[in-house]
C-alpha cells in the first residue's frame, strides 16, 4: 500500500483504491509564511475530489509544535511547506525517519529553510541544493520547462507558470536535475523546480508556493504530478 505525506500540518486519511491499484498515502505538513495551511487545505480537498488517495495533515499555528507527525510512519509521501521551525526532538524524529527511510518528498518554497541549522543542512542534502537567500520577494518570473525535460512525468500537462520571488541556491548536486527554470530579467535562468534522489527515495522541490500560485491550474497539476511521481504510483489508475 502506497502512502503520501503532505508536510504542512498533519492529517492522514485512508481509503480503498479500486481496480487493485495500491492506495497512495500522503501526509501534508504545513506552517509558517505564505499561508501554507490555507493553501494546502484547499489543495488537499481538490486532490481528494479527483483521486482516491489517503491524506493526513500536520498543520500548525506556530513553528514550535506540529500535531500528529507520528502519522508519517505510515505515509508514502510527505508534502512539506514550513519555515524555520524549532520543533521538539520527539516530533522531529518522525520527519527525519521519513527522509532516512528514502520515502517520497514534495517540498515547497520555504521548506528549503524549514528547520534549525543542523536539520537545514541535512535537508539541503535531501533536496539536492542549499538555500542561500530570498533575492527579491516580488520580482516576477515564469517557470518554464528546462532544456531536455519536456517529457519528465512531473511536467506532464504542465504549462509555463507565472510566479514571483525566485529563491537563490547553491549549484544543484550531481544527483539532482532541474526540470523547470525561472525566466526573468536575470541573465542566468535559475532552477525553479528540480528532482533529486536521497537514500533511494524520490524528491521534488519547487521554489514556488505563494498564495497566488495555488489557484493556477498548471501549478496544481505540477504538485499533483509530483506527489504521484515521488510515491511511484500511477495517478491515472486512482482517478475517481
Amino acid at each position: 500500500m502506497f502512502r503520501i505525506v503532505l508536510a504542512i500540518g498533519l492529517m492522514v486519511i485512508t481509503s480503498t483504491a479500486q481496480a487493485g491499484e495500491k492506495l497512495l498515502r500522503v501526509h501534508i505538513v504545513g506552517v509558517g509564511e505564505y499561508k501554507p495551511v490555507e493553501s494546502l487545505t484547499e489543495f488537499k480537498a481538490a486532490l481528494e475530489k479527483l483521486y482516491r488517495v489517503g491524506i493526513t495533515t500536520s498543520f500548525g499555528k506556530s513553528g514550535k509544535t506540529l500535531p500528529s507527525l507520528e502519522q508519517l510512519k505510515t505515509a508514502d509521501v510527505m508534502v512539506i511547506f514550513i519555515r524555520r521551525t524549532d520543533l521538539p526532538e520527539d516530533q522531529l524524529k518522525f520527519i527525519r525517519s521519513h527522509w532516512d527511510a528514502g520515502k517520497g518528498i514534495v517540498a515547497l518554497r520555504t521548506a528549503s529553510h524549514g528547520f534549525q541549522e543542523a536539520d537545514n543542512k541535512t535537508f539541503s542534502q535531501v533536496m539536492g541544493a542549499s538555500y542561500t537567500g530570498p533575492g527579491s520577494y516580488t520580482a516576477p518570473f515564469k517557470a518554464i520547462t528546462a532544456e531536455g525535460q519536456a517529457k519528465h512525468p512531473v511536467l506532464n500537462g504542465v504549462g509555463p507558470i507565472a510566479s514571483r520571488g525566485i529563491y537563490n541556491f547553491t549549484k544543484l548536486a550531481d544527483t539532482a536535475t532541474a526540470i523547470q527554470v525561472a525566466e526573468s530579467d536575470r541573465k542566468i535562468k535559475a532552477p525553479a523546480t528540480w528532482v533529486n534522489t536521497y537514500k533511494g527515495g524520490r524528491v521534488v522541490y519547487t521554489s514556488m508556493g505563494s498564495p497566488e500560485d495555488f489557484p493556477n491550474a498548471d501549478f496544481r497539476r505540477l504538485l499533483t504530478n509530483a506527489i504521484f511521481w515521488v510515491g511511484q504510483s500511477d495517478g491515472d489508475k486512482l482517478k475517481r
